[in-house]
């Protein structure tokens, strides 16, 4: 994107149109290499000087509109097949601004938490792909990753259009990445890809208030955030005059530990209490029970051998309520808030290769207090030996409590929502894919009915009706079963698969193509062509086998169970030579499961187990990891996991709340 009327130098530095000082401005969406939707009309917007007309044009088409007294433009293009390569016009009397190399074609949304976010270059294969990546028809943006307390309409202004060439998709999506990879070429239009995703982030800050109104375990937060409503930035802004004038030296930077400077490395710790990490200091038995306040924490870390950044990273996780980080006397930062993540860096002229003193002095009004978090979260510093000190002693009933920004991006309602996907509100585009659940697997009953209603949510804000949606079924990830038990990973895939019942959904399974010890498993590559899939039977209407076998029927026959596959009108294959296939378990009427020797026959599979004479329920790979499964279509698509039983789960019965982790 650049002037026409006016030569400016940061065009050449890369710099975004709405970093300068130019009164006319279009939104940061916009530039140059962009693929709109096809078949649709786009709206455009920006801004100007108040009650400028603006002319936006692009190939012959011309539509004027009128900035509102506050500088706010927006107007449509007009609807394109798909194509290019197109520069769009937008002037006012004095400027114009041009975008380059713009194509038409079918745009997907791409969201989820970390197997979606993770990019290609966070796997084995990603360096080669990247000598391979040649496609210019495949062009994505990413939405960088940030919350808010109230709905934002702007995108930070340095995002831009890449094409998925060479070096350009070493930070793209590797599941979106294969996704239009396998889609591009069959469908032969361009592929146009947003990223909005976030690592570790549980469904709840993909929704909006409106959503979740109907779920009576959020009512406390969503009465907050509508009691008095205010961008984060506001909320700061206040805080920070707060803290300076009134409550920090009324209330908290006070006690005997700030005034003695317990920060210090030349302060005598000999006397402190050991405490044992992670623990709220009213459980931690060192005399603490009833305390309010300031409780001091100690310990010593020693840099990895061959450490040569310039700064070294110290992950506190969790802390309630605020707090102040000090490395060998040096202040690093203070945070506040028991949702906020404490990241402090510490700068390598501080640090020495052994014992360096970190000392977090924890300030609580009312309830817990201290340095609790999941053992998920330890670190080697947190997993150290601390020691602590009663610190200032205060009445929570007469300190007031800030208002602060304290949300944790990972599970607080509507927190990404407003700053990473409201803000796209206004975008054309064809479908989304998704690749979520790992973070709400402990609650894996409740995501029965939040996904299905988060993707109600979507369609309805975005006001493009029943959309595609095409999501991945959680894959298989830690040690294989010894036993059949309860599970909650089996129970989220469970409930990710009952949302299919809403129309133009479609799941890509995953069982097969985990991994044991890792979390991002690298196979992106099958995830995505699976993906592609769905997208090319629904969407494109294409003949191909799109649809993963699934549990149909069962009908007891002595000591056997037979099981009746929908196919999808493919075949069946088990990989086993001899037609045994893995993953099943049978159990009688309100005893335990045994695991069962099952063969393929056509369309059904046989069950049986020594152990059980009277079988009724069956289950197919319902664990967290079923081990090495055997059984696929023509187009290796694996079974779904399924059960046929309505017991009791793991997660039966649990429900969100800000202050409630399940591992």
């Amino acid at each position: 994107m650049k002037y026409i009327v006016k030569v400016i130098l940061f065009i050449a530095l890369g710099f975004s149109v709405e970093n300068t000082y130019a009164q006319l401005t279009v939104a940061s969406y916009f530039n140059d290499h962009m693929i709109l939707q096809r078949k649709k009309e786009n709206k455009i917007w920006g801004h100007a000087k108040a009650k400028d007309w603006i002319t936006v044009s692009i190939d012959g088409h011309t539509s004027k509109t009128r900035a509102d007294k506050e500088g706010a433009w927006s107007t449509k293009l007009p609807s394109f097949p798909a194509g290019g390569h197109y520069s769009i016009l937008i002037a006012d009397k004095k400027d114009t601004l041009k975008i380059d190399d713009v194509l038409f074609g079918d745009v997907w949304l791409c969201s989820g938490q970390s197997n979606m976010e993770h990019a290609v270059i966070s796997f084995p294969w990603g360096k080669e792909e990247m000598k391979k990546a040649s496609n210019p028809n495949i062009r994505f943006i990413d939405i960088p990753n940030r919350i808010d307390e109230v709905p934002r309409n702007d995108l930070p202004k340095t995002i831009e259009w890449k094409t998925a060439t060479g070096q350009n998709i070493r930070n793209l999506s590797a599941v979106s990445y294969w996704f239009a990879k396998n889609l591009q070429p069959k469908v032969g239009v361009p592929i146009g890809l947003i990223t909005s995703a976030w690592s570790g982030t549980a469904i709840e800050p993909w929704m909006d208030i409106e959503s979740l109104k109907p779920f009576p375990e959020y009512k406390e937060v969503l009465d907050y955030l509508q009691d008095d409503p205010k961008p984060h930035a506001q909320i700061e802004k206040e805080f920070q005059k707060y803290l300076k004038t009134e409550w920090g030296p009324r209330y908290y930077y006070k006690g005997i530990g700030m005034k003695e400077k317990w920060y210090e490395p030349s302060t005598d710790y000999s006397s402190w209490t050991p405490i044992k990490l992670p623990n709220w200091w009213q459980n931690a038995g060192v005399g603490l029970e009833h305390h309010d306040g300031v409780v001091w924490f100690r310990t010593t870390f020693d840099l990895p051998k061959n450490f040569n950044d310039s700064t070294y990273f110290i992950d506190l996780n969790l802390i309630k309520d605020y707090d102040i980080v000090w490395v060998n006397g040096v202040k690093l930062g203070e945070t506040f808030g028991d949702q906020n993540w404490r990241h402090y860096w510490a700068p390598r002229s501080i640090l020495k290769p052994k014992g360096n003193s970190l000392v977090v002095r924890v300030y609580n009004i009312g309830g817990y207090g201290g340095m609790n978090f999941s053992p998920l979260w330890a670190t080697p510093i947190l997993k150290g030996k601390w020691v602590c000190k009663k610190g200032l002693t205060i009445d929570p009933d007469t300190v007031p409590k800030p208002r602060i920004v304290n949300k944790s991006p990972y599970g607080y309602p509507t927190a990404i929502y407003n700053a990473m996907i409201h803000p796209l509100l206004n975008v054309s585009f064809t479908g989304a894919i998704w690749y979520q659940g790992e973070s709400n697997a402990g609650r894996a009953q409740e995501y029965k009915a939040i996904f299905p209603a988060m993707i109600k949510c979507w369609r309805r804000v975005f006001n493009e009706g029943d959309f595609p949606f095409y999501f991945v079924q959680l894959a298989n990830f830690t040690k294989e079963a010894s036993k059949p038990v309860n599970d909650e990973w089996a129970e989220l895939r469970e409930s990710q698969e009952a949302a299919l019942k809403l129309p133009n959904t479609g799941m890509a399974v995953a069982i097969d193509i985990g991994e044991a010890d890792n979390i991002h498993p690298a196979n992106k590559m099958e995830v995505g062509r699976r993906l592609a899939l769905q997208a090319l039977k629904k969407t494109y209407h294409q003949n191909v086998v799109a649809q993963s076998p699934s549990f149909k029927s069962m009908e007891i026959k002595g000591d056997s169970i037979i099981i009746n596959i929908e196919t999808y009108d493919d075949s069946l294959i088990c990989t086993n030579k001899y037609g045994y296939v893995n993953g099943f378990a049978v159990a009688a009427k309100g005893q335990k499961f045994h695991w069962a020797k099952a063969r393929l026959r056509g369309d059904q599979i046989i069950v049986h187990s020594d152990k059980v004479k009277k079988p009724v329920d069956v289950r197919y790979a319902w664990s967290e990891n079923p081990g090495k499964l055997n059984i696929y279509n023509t187009n290796h698509l694996p079974l779904r996991p399924f059960r046929t039983d309505k017991r009791s789960g793991v997660t039966d019965g649990r429900t969100f709340g800000l202050d409630k982790v399940y591992f």
